[in-house]
């Protein structure tokens, strides 16, 4: 999701990072999950501009796959409100022990990363921006698996106000400090990443790019995704086809009617190693981005990229796609808002 740093978002970040964060931490898991659901659910009343975005491309996206237009809106608002009870977990996150975690998230598939690491190259699991996105790698932490995170954490950025930087990163850069975890934040020298491997290690990589309003990075490659072109990184297929560790694919999915994870791991894909890096990449992001397909096909609610699924942003520009113009606009439910933005 795309938001823009402003007064109002700083001043919302504040309140967001200390009284709440201090009083969610001390609450108990469900007055968090209230409290999420209630900002999220205000949030789509206040911001129906990008609850519209997110829709329209959605169905753009879907609708071949039998999503309505009225199903689009629905998940649209899942979504902004999935955003904001992630923002209630992680300020729990680092409260989880190895003997209460398996209350909040089961890990379904672990047997193809402990098969993984009996062939002693360590794995590069890919995850998504999608469903509660730090459960996977807490969970594996707290379960004694040796795992690394590559996030994005540049609190120096020029184009990141002074209370993003010195509230919003710092105090997320403080907890995750905590986490059973390691973590390589991308900027910072890499040779870690292959030491992590080399030692038999589990690295966690995001395989759909940056969100919000930075630009994919200039190697990112368009791979076919969703009737689309869109742009992934390179950076798991490279490391993986490198090092010969298994490409591992990871999703976190909500179970229905309550707030409990469970952790997929895939099979690893069937890596192509012809020689020529350049196509053997491609190839092995191609297989990534099915696999992502499939689960956003069966929970669309729950990737958190929808808004940034548009020409100019993951989609090359010049691609072709349907406009969806006017669709949604005659089929909004009436009591939900009307053109305002955010």
């Amino acid at each position: 999701m795309i938001f823009q740093d402003s007064p109002i978002r700083d001043l919302a970040k504040l309140v967001a990072w200390y009284p709440l964060r201090w009083f969610v931490t001390a609450a108990p898991w469900g007055i968090a999950y209230f409290l999420g659901g209630l900002v999220g659910r205000v949030y789509c009343r206040v911001c129906p501009g990008k609850i519209r975005r997110i829709a329209r491309n959605m169905h753009c996206a879907l609708r071949g796959e039998g999503l309505t237009e009225s199903h689009a809106w629905a998940c649209a608002r899942t979504l902004a409100t999935r955003h904001y009870v992630e923002h209630m977990e992680f300020y729990k996150l680092a409260t989880l022990t190895r003997e209460n975690v398996g209350k909040h998230v089961t890990m379904e598939g672990i047997e193809h990363v402990e098969k993984a690491l009996a062939s002693g190259k360590g794995a590069v699991l890919v995850h998504m921006h999608f469903g509660s996105k730090q459960f996977p790698l807490v969970a594996l932490g707290l379960n004694g698996y040796p795992v690394t995170q590559v996030g994005y954490r540049d609190t120096s950025a020029g184009d990141y106000s002074f209370i993003h930087r010195q509230v919003h990163l710092r105090l997320r850069l403080k907890i995750e400090a905590r986490f059973k975890a390691k973590h390589v934040h991308l900027g910072e020298f890499m040779r870690p990443l292959y030491r992590c491997l080399q030692n038999n290690e589990l690295l966690m990589i995001a395989g759909d790019g940056i969100g919000g309003r930075r630009n994919p990075g200039l190697n990112y490659l368009p791979i076919p995704f969703l009737g689309r072109q869109m742009l992934f990184p390179p950076g798991p297929a490279r490391l993986a086809l490198s090092t010969g560790a298994p490409l591992i694919p990871v999703f976190c999915v909500q179970e229905d009617g309550k707030w409990h994870y469970r952790v997929l791991f895939e099979p690893p894909i069937e890596q192509q190693d012809t020689g020529n890096q350049q196509l053997d990449v491609l190839a092995n992001i191609g297989c990534i981005a099915k696999a992502f397909e499939r689960y956003i096909k069966r929970h669309p609610d729950h990737w958190m990229f929808w808004e940034e699924f548009t020409e100019g942003n993951l989609i090359p520009a010049g691609a072709q796609c349907c406009s969806g113009k006017g669709e949604l606009e005659s089929s909004r439910p009436s009591g939900f808002g009307g053109r305002g933005g955010e």
